[in-house]
């Protein structure tokens, strides 16, 4: 009798504690695609696989993982460049034209399907962007589910939509590039000498000469500051540039400068808690040992002072913004100079490794015969890769061009979502 009370009041009990763990176990996955402060692995055993990380110390990041789920806190605010808090499992990257922003955008999906995230993906099956040049819209371009992803990666231009979007402990960065580098690579990767003439090709100096914001669709008026939302009518507007440089600072926790590329892996690194194997990069859309032809070499001008003077003025928003923030960027690298020093030398020796084993030779894209790493834009050349390197899922993932990656993206999240095709 005694034993049957103690039943009686025992069972009921248990049953509590079981219904209790499993609603926390339901309002901890809710909670993620809502936004929370909560982060979601799933650990990919084939990564253990992978030549051992150089950066050991990084890797303790991943210790407590079990091989199923895990749930721990995010990362919090240690920002370079603001203090807000961020969740280091919610990432927004601001794809700007030129600017390393293929290579970082391959950087961040690898990462980001090795822990399992949703990615924001466009409503147009045909397209790999977000509208652009548009101003990105929820409602216009962006899928409906999932209805809060956790990162977003490709082209588009921000605005109060895409801020709205995302969760609102979102990481957000991106990269600029010296304007005066970055337009003459516009230049010729998208073959711009014909934006003015349609029988004979114009010189960069006669494109910015002829007043035009944009050839076609491609905007040439500060393309940089436009990704990140600039209005192209007071683009030469002190006050307005100033303002927009806040607002920028505001919004961003980090701005990568492509002339301190490595530099900038490490401290991303660092702030997202990834390892040095997930900052590892082969270039994308790179320049081979080419010959030019003699007409192409007079449509660019020469680097001396007369001609930055020249396009600087008219990409005065792309040059404020891109001092500012490498002003800031030098004094972090300064502060850390030699730890990050020594953390770049520890990413150029795993590249040169993973390199030897995937790469066999670079090659323009009508030579290469997989279409996978056939780059987009002329003049441009890709990687051929060896018998090993074809055969292995990182050197594939490290050498595909930026379509193909994109068609590999989808079917990850049909199979993440479980969505037929």
């Amino acid at each position: 009798m005694k034993c049957m009370k103690c039943c009686g009041v025992f069972i009921p009990l248990m049953m509590a504690v079981v219904c209790i763990v499993i609603y926390s176990e339901r309002e901890s996955i809710r909670s993620r695609s809502q936004g929370s402060n909560k982060r979601f692995y799933i650990l990919n055993l084939k990564e253990l696989k992978k030549p051992k990380d150089v950066a050991t110390s990084h890797a303790l990041i991943w210790n407590s993982l079990t091989t199923s789920l895990s749930f721990s806190k995010p990362l919090k605010g240690k920002s370079v460049f603001n203090p807000r808090p961020y969740n280091s499992s919610h990432i927004v990257y601001l794809k700007v034209h030129k600017a390393a922003s293929s290579t970082l955008q391959n950087i961040v999906m690898r990462a980001s399907m090795k822990r399992n995230l949703t990615f924001a993906l466009p409503a147009r099956n045909n397209t790999h962007q977000f509208g652009w040049p548009a101003k990105f819209s929820r409602f216009k371009h962006l899928k409906k589910f999932p209805s809060k992803p956790d990162v977003l990666c490709l082209h588009t231009v921000l605005s109060d939509s895409l801020i709205k979007t995302m969760p609102q402990d979102s990481f957000y960065f991106t990269s600029l590039r010296d304007p005066f580098t970055q337009i003459r690579s516009m230049f010729e990767y998208y073959n711009l000498s014909k934006c003015l003439y349609p029988k004979h090709s114009a010189t960069l100096l006669e494109v910015i000469g002829s007043g035009r914001n944009a050839c076609e669709i491609l905007i040439i008026k500060s393309p940089q500051a436009f990704d990140l939302g600039i209005n192209l009518r007071n683009a030469d507007n002190d006050t307005v540039i100033a303002d927009f440089i806040q607002l920028v600072e505001k919004q961003f926790h980090f701005v990568i400068i492509v002339e301190y590329f490595n530099e900038c892996l490490i401290l991303l690194r660092d702030m997202l808690g990834w390892t040095t194997q997930d900052i590892l990069y082969f270039k994308s859309n790179f320049k081979g040992k080419r010959k030019q032809l003699a007409t192409n070499l007079t449509l660019l001008p020469e680097d001396n002072e007369k001609t930055r003077a020249i396009i600087y003025k008219f990409l005065k928003a792309d040059l404020a913004l891109y001092k500012h923030f490498k002003s800031k960027l030098e004094q972090t690298i300064a502060s850390k100079k030699d730890y990050i020093n020594a953390e770049v030398v520890k990413l150029k020796h795993l590249q040169k490794i993973w390199m030897a084993d995937c790469v066999k030779d670079f090659l323009p894209a009508n030579e290469l015969p997989d279409k996978r790493f056939q780059p987009y834009g002329a003049g441009s050349y890709g990687y051929l890769l060896t018998e090993k390197g074809f055969d292995n899922s990182t050197c594939v993932s490290l050498s595909i061009t930026e379509l193909p990656h994109f068609q590999e993206l989808n079917k990850y999240q049909n199979k993440l979502l479980n969505i037929s095709t």
